[in-house]
């Protein structure tokens, strides 16, 4: 991207980029009537929030007014010796560095000038949000997906830790405050080679290819803009085939034996998981052949 300003032919400027976090500017101001909106409250339904297993905050007509995304606090290994200057940092393996559960705290408020409905819509909210909907699989992880509209290109793999609430019979406001544990990661919602639109983060914006032929030799490279991520390889082969991963001894490569068949069943050469290095031309060699087809989603620190 350029990050730059140009002019077109009307002579306006207009910055070369298109970001959810940069907007044109505007140099020829205008005034407008904002107007007053006098028809009822309840009719007017809120345009930001979350949305975690069976609730809606939007739906629920409950008003985002604040987030609170807090940085994970990572597990350290750390040592020192006399009359050294600071420590030995022993934190980071395989070019990662590890994480505990972060917490996502967000704040609502339930406008209504009946209390009954203030209570009600809380109430309702609350056991949406702290009940885990049955799964036919993955039954032990407590986590599920939250979708918030200020991160629309991503996802937080987390559970409800507590919902609780302020409430002014005064003003008719109800201050709701939700609170979130889980993953330290934000996951992009698609896949590293899909384009959905609608799922697109525009300031690290680019698909990659996922599926490749390897006939003898073939070297490719990958990018990640975020943290280090698992990336699945599920190879078909019809012969060993030989991977160069980026950081690996190229004197102990991992080695795929190719596809067999037992009877009229197939098992393929397998699925291998290997950790993909932050930034970009991550450079991995294969020798063999058969196919390879890559299967991961980004981990961004959002």
């Amino acid at each position: 991207m350029v990050d730059e300003y140009t002019s077109d032919s009307n002579g306006i400027y207009k910055r070369n980029v298109f970001s959810q976090f940069h907007h044109e500017p505007m140099p020829n101001y205008k005034f407008h009537e904002l107007g007053i909106y006098t028809g009822d409250i309840s009719e007017v339904n809120p345009d930001a929030g979350i949305q975690f297993g069976g609730f809606d905050s939007a739906k629920e007509g409950w008003w985002l007014s604040k987030r609170e995304f807090s940085t994970p606090e990572e597990y350290e290994v750390v040592d020192s010796v006399p009359y050294q200057q600071g420590e030995y940092d022993f934190s980071v393996l395989d070019n990662q560095r590890f994480f505990k559960p972060r917490t996502i705290k967000y704040e609502f408020l339930i406008i209504d000038d009946d209390p009954q409905y203030r209570q009600g819509s809380f109430d309702q909210g609350m056991n949406e949000l702290m009940k885990l909907p049955y799964q036919e699989t993955d039954v032990d992880n407590a986590y599920m997906d939250l979708y918030d509209t200020g991160a629309p290109a991503y996802k937080f793999n987390v559970k409800c830790k507590s919902v609780s609430s302020s409430d002014d019979d005064e003003k008719g406001v109800m201050t709701v405050t939700v609170e979130f544990k889980g993953d330290p990661f934000a996951i992009s919602r698609s896949r590293a080679d899909e384009e959905i639109w609608d799922e697109m983060d525009f300031d690290n914006y680019f698909v990659q290819q996922a599926y490749y032929e390897i006939n003898g030799e073939l070297t490719l490279s990958l990018d990640n803009p975020g943290m280090p991520t698992p990336v699945n390889m599920e190879i078909e082969n019809s012969s060993d085939v030989v991977i160069r991963w980026p950081g690996e001894s190229r004197s102990n490569p991992t080695i795929v034996k190719p596809i067999t068949k037992v009877g009229d069943e197939t098992i393929h050469g397998g699925n291998v998981t290997k950790i993909l290095p932050s930034g970009s031309n991550n450079n991995i060699g294969f020798t063999g052949t058969g196919s390879v087809r890559f299967d991961f989603h980004y981990r961004m620190m959002y």
